[in-house]
């Protein structure tokens, strides 16, 4: 049988799209995994900010329009650009085991940054306390086109995930700190998703349980609170002695709230 599977074209979605179809060729060697790339909305438009143009889903729209037509009978996305709630006759059908969670500031020089790149409310409101003397710009585009305008010099360092670093293997030649923020919900973890009840077999093979249960708090989280990329909050739960403990943030009248709650 052949599978299709759905992805943005960016260096980033390709490369976490061929991971999650090597678990399923690995689990399936006498099935077929036929990677789609597909255009979206969010990669198109790289000159605007998100929320301009439709927020969260502007990442993953057409790939759903491809799983409701059946054009494809998979999509894979970083967890992190799904929005809370998927449309009618979609779900998250499994998860690989989570990357790297944190997020990390790019620099090329050890020097205290004056200008920091980042798109994310989330990341804006947690790197403010850490350089208040900073002016925060905003930044689009793949994580490459990231790399390119920080060496180019039109950004003294930027925020992006350490999952996507790593992935990649982008980190020669910059400075790379971690940072101690709550991360978004989601990020670090690749996720498929499906029509309702459509390729149990394939799914389940590949699942990571832990790793699910994870996102799923998360993303329930997003939800209590409303929030989406462009809000400033954060979620990172994980399995912790039979329960799953959870690191939350938001924003409150102007300041960061942040607790942890046990599941």
């Amino acid at each position: 049988m052949n599978i299709k599977i759905g992805t943005r074209k960016s260096p980033l979605a390709l490369r976490q799209t061929e991971m999650a179809a090597a678990r399923f060729e690995n689990a399936f060697p006498n099935d077929t995994f036929e990677i789609v790339p597909i255009s979206t909305k969010g990669d198109e438009i790289i000159d605007k900010p998100l929320k301009s143009f439709g927020g969260k889903g502007v990442f993953i729209k057409e790939l759903e329009a491809s799983l409701l037509s059946g054009e494809i009978d998979m999509a894979v996305h970083s967890a992190k650009d799904m929005p809370a709630t998927l449309p009618d006759g979609l779900e998250i059908g499994a998860v690989l085991p989570r990357g790297a969670h944190e997020d990390v500031m790019l620099s090329v020089s050890p020097d205290a940054p004056r200008v920091i790149g980042t798109g994310s409310a989330r990341r804006e409101a947690q790197i403010t306390r850490l350089c208040p003397d900073a002016v925060i710009k905003p930044i689009r585009g793949n994580i490459g086109t990231r790399v390119e305008k920080l060496k180019n010099g039109e950004y003294d360092a930027i925020i992006v995930a350490k999952a996507a670093i790593e992935r990649l293997d982008m980190g020669d030649g910059l400075i790379i700190t971690p940072l101690d923020f709550v991360s978004a919900p989601g990020q670090g973890i690749i996720a498929v998703e499906v029509r309702a009840g459509d390729m149990k077999k394939y799914t389940a093979a590949v699942n990571d349980r832990d790793t699910f249960l994870a996102l799923e708090a998360e993303r329930a989280f997003m939800r209590e609170t409303g929030g989406g990329c462009h809000s400033p909050i954060g979620a990172y739960a994980r399995a912790e002695n039979g329960h799953i403990v959870m690191d939350v943030m938001c924003v409150q009248n102007g300041r960061i709230i942040k607790e942890t709650r046990i599941i």
